[in-house]
């Protein structure tokens, strides 16, 4: 066996978990349905009998222009190294062989091959043979945002550096073996955020009654998931939507009952949206609703002048719109489709509630309380803030929202009046069960069960007032995280005039008469 020494690479795929040993390892016979060998970038295009490409169900090009920056500043600095010196190691490539396509797909390391491809395109002035990677219109743009850095970038390599650059090349004739390896390989290192496991889980659970039918419904699923990953982040400290969505999100939605309040790692993302789903009916196209809000049959109840009932019910209608997708948050979810699809209702309702264009008077005053007051706020306390107004969209849309968010925020901002550093417990402990409560609930238990808003604002007019916490604060304005808190407060309500924010309860009701007048 060859040697190879392996020289890291700082600007890693984070898709990929490179091999644990710098051992070259034999290939297999060509029979074998797994194939394992070490090879050049231009040796693993130019010696391929079959084109490489991006299926539909894979994700889009995500590398941000930092990381092409990093890439070409970290192969100048191996070329400017003297001789001899080791191949410049990039980590592991799993392909997929469709025999019926005739391509090769890459399962896991497209983002460093398709960056490769680009430099390619720079330096050489051509793609590399047998590529035909084709991405998204969102992809397409940060693909021609990578060819502007690496043709201006002041220090990228020379031509040669794609006869050094080499990769671990595992390829598989199997899709399921693919997803198999991805699954295996990923979960030891864990160095892919979980959403991008549960994708690949996801996906492969999909069947249907032809391969074709299956694949038709992998790419559709593959398309929702995209555009969730696509999303800006909502909060703005974090760097992708996916992973906030669920981390932040549907696992707090879904986990945090009673007293059960805790921070949500890898593992525990996994056993809620792998581990705990449910395996789909007999036919897998087809999900199970449940009853809540959003699948409520009937909307009323008349008595006849014979004695009967009549049930008058809701117009059944199908919309585009996923966030109209019939489902409860902390509903059971089905494996395969079922997972994209809730996954795609939360994305899509959290975007409306936060970002979309709107002229819902009732969310564009929600997103002004956000704006002005919550963000002047600790991060753990807005994180609060977004995942209970999430779950009371969900289940009221906007009706009170204003309302709502108003005394949510004034239970939160005693918190902030009280701590001068504000930690991730004291978030935790603001949800956790209401030790007034004698049904046993937290917040979320409360917006999950509830049937109208009033009495999620009763709650929190009744467990989160803290009058004593306003009334006795004696914090100058300006001053400190606590002073800006109680700048903006002031600044919201019109009362710069005051010098305490005692009676701020008392100024709600006044705000929101006012605006009903």
């Amino acid at each position: 066996m060859k040697n190879i020494a392996i020289r890291p690479y700082t600007g890693h795929d984070a898709e990929t978990v490179g091999p644990q040993d710098s051992t070259d390892i034999n290939a297999k016979p060509a029979h074998s349905p797994v194939r394992v060998s070490v090879r050049s970038f231009s040796d693993l295009f130019g010696r391929s009998k079959h084109p490489f490409a991006v299926d539909t169900y894979q994700r889009g090009f995500v590398w941000n222009d930092e990381k092409i920056r990093q890439l070409a500043d970290d192969l100048a600095e191996y070329q400017e190294a003297p001789d001899p010196k080791p191949p410049y190691y990039m980590g592991t490539v799993l392909l997929h062989f469709h025999a019926k396509k005739k391509s090769r797909f890459i399962i896991d390391g497209q983002q460093r091959l398709t960056a490769l491809c680009v430099l390619h395109q720079i330096l050489i002035g051509g793609l590399p043979d047998k590529c035909a990677l084709t991405y998204s219109p969102q992809s397409a743009r940060r693909i021609r945002s990578a060819a502007v850095i690496l043709r201006d970038h002041p220090n990228r390599p020379t031509a040669d550096i794609f006869q050094h650059i080499v990769f671990t090349v595992i390829s598989v004739n199997s899709v399921d073996l693919a997803f198999t390896f991805f699954d295996t390989q990923n979960n030891r290192g864990v160095p892919l955020h979980a959403t991008d496991l549960l994708k690949a889980y996801h996906l492969r659970a999909i069947d249907g009654p032809t391969i074709k039918r299956k694949e038709a419904l992998q790419t559709l699923c593959a398309r929702r998931w995209e555009g969730i990953q696509q999303g800006a982040p909502v909060m703005s400290h974090d760097q992708e939507f996916a992973p906030s969505l669920f981390a932040k999100f549907l696992w707090r939605a879904r986990y945090w009952t009673g007293s059960r309040v805790m921070y949500g790692g890898h593992d525990a993302l996994m056993e809620e949206f792998q581990k705990q789903t449910w395996k789909p009916e007999d036919d897998n196209a087809t999900i199970p609703l449940y009853r809540s809000r959003h699948n409520r049959l009937g909307t009323a109840l008349s008595l006849t002048r014979d004695g009967h009932s009549e049930i008058h019910t809701n117009r059944i209608s199908l919309s585009p719109n996923a966030a109209d997708l019939p489902f409860a948050i902390r509903q059971p979810i089905q494996k395969g489709i079922g997972f994209f699809l809730y996954a795609d209702k939360y994305a899509a309702l959290l975007r409306h509630l936060m970002s979309e264009p709107t002229t819902a008077n009732e969310v564009l005053c929600f997103r002004d309380v956000y704006k002005k007051l919550v963000m002047a706020n600790s991060l753990f306390l807005r994180e609060i803030f977004l995942l209970a107004s999430l779950m009371y969209f969900d289940q009221f849309q906007d009706e009170k929202l204003w309302e709502f968010s108003l005394w949510l925020e004034h239970g939160l901002g005693a918190i902030r009046l009280s701590k001068q550093q504000v930690r991730y417990e004291a978030a935790q402990n603001f949800v956790k069960q209401d030790p007034n409560n004698p049904n046993g609930l937290n917040l979320l238990d409360v917006i999950a069960t509830g049937f109208r808003p009033e009495q999620i604002i009763s709650h929190l007019k009744t467990h989160h007032m803290h009058r004593e916490s306003y009334t006795k604060e004696t914090i100058e304005v300006g001053k400190g995280v606590r002073g800006l808190y109680k700048r903006a407060v002031l600044a919201y309500f019109e009362r710069a005039d005051q010098a305490s924010l005692g009676g701020k309860d008392a100024w709600i009701a006044v705000k929101l008469k006012r605006a009903a007048a």
